[in-house]
């Protein structure tokens, strides 16, 4: 099996995550990253005098869609204008990755699904705590049985907001849930499945003279269990709480996670009783691309995340956030 790194590419550099990307591609033993596309002139210009992308090699979409060096493309645009360039890159042969969320056209985005299996490549979500070490430990707990039947999950995904920030989320309907809160809706359905029920509560509370959806939460429900992500703007707490039968994981801070197990019963290598669980720092972006490039040189999935989990992630924010679906 070749160890040769694969081609990579980028389109778009507004998404946030864009930057960090092109850095895990430069990183990674796995990939080499052959063009850079800005499509907004405004933007590229920008970019051009940001010395953080100095010596960026600059492109066109077209030219990367055509280039027989690129086996991936990462789409890093706005959400919103994202998927067009998706199904572009999977009609061009090339394995695709989405960052979050992929857009609001749910039609577009099954199409590009069922063109992708068609052809054979990969899609990939950018959804940062897939790879998290706390949060494999809780997948591993929840599947094992070492809580017994969960009950409850409590999510908190706050995120402080500068006056541009706002500006640009109150474009989405949904609002601080639609581009904030998706990554614990990811790792909420990953770890439970689809809930059957969602009551979204989305409104508006900071003193501030715009219409974002600022104060958000969302309760869903379960053959067994209810679960409830909330998020506001007014500080930056994160917390993901699981509540079963005989036990409970609380992981807090999951970007630097503290994470704290309580078991009735010694499971696995943890022992009965609470403790403090070390699970180091959790890396965005490298353990992604790295597994996604495992996934094409051993013609499989990406690991844990299919593409049914990836539809009913994209079916459930958008019915939260108000979209019919």
């Amino acid at each position: 099996m070749s160890t040769q790194p694969f081609g990579a590419g980028i389109i778009g550099i507004a998404h946030s995550h864009a930057f960090g990307h092109m850095q895990a591609i430069r990183n990674s033993k796995n990939w080499k990253l052959i063009g850079v596309a800005e499509p907004n002139t405004e933007l590229l210009a920008g970019a051009r005098e940001d010395s953080r992308w100095e010596g960026t090699p600059w492109t066109s979409p077209e030219a990367l869609l055509s280039d027989e060096q690129v086996q991936m493309i990462c789409i890093e645009t706005d959400p919103i204008k994202s998927l067009p360039y998706a199904l572009q890159t999977i009609e061009a042969g090339k394995h695709v990755k989405i960052d979050k969320p992929p857009g609001v056209d749910y039609p577009l985005l099954h199409k590009i699904f069922a063109e992708a299996e068609r052809r054979h490549l990969l899609i990939q979500m950018g959804y940062v705590y897939r790879y998290n070490p706390a949060f494999q430990i809780a997948y591993k707990a929840i599947k094992e049985g070492w809580l017994g039947q969960v009950r409850s999950i409590v999510c908190q995904m706050n995120d402080m907001l500068s006056p541009a920030g706002r500006q640009r989320l109150d474009r989405y309907r949904g609002g601080q849930f639609y581009e904030i809160c998706c990554h614990m809706l990811d790792v909420l359905i990953w770890l439970m499945g689809e809930p059957h029920r969602v009551s979204p509560t989305l409104r508006h509370s900071d003193p501030v003279d715009d219409t974002l959806e600022d104060d958000v939460q969302a309760t869903y429900e379960f053959d067994e269990a209810v679960a409830l992500i909330r998020s506001n703007t007014r500080n930056g707490e994160r917390f993901f709480h699981i509540f079963g039968d005989t036990g409970s994981i609380f992981i807090n801070d999951p970007d630097r996670p503290k994470m704290k197990i309580s078991m009735a019963s010694p499971r696995g290598d943890f022992q009965a009783g609470i403790q403090t669980v070390p699970v180091g720092p959790s890396v965005r972006y490298i353990p992604d691309l790295d597994d996604l490039a495992g996934a094409i040189r051993e013609h499989r999935e990406v690991e844990h995340f299919t593409s049914e989990h990836d539809l009913a992630v994209q079916r459930t924010l958008l019915k939260t956030c108000g979209f019919k679906v």
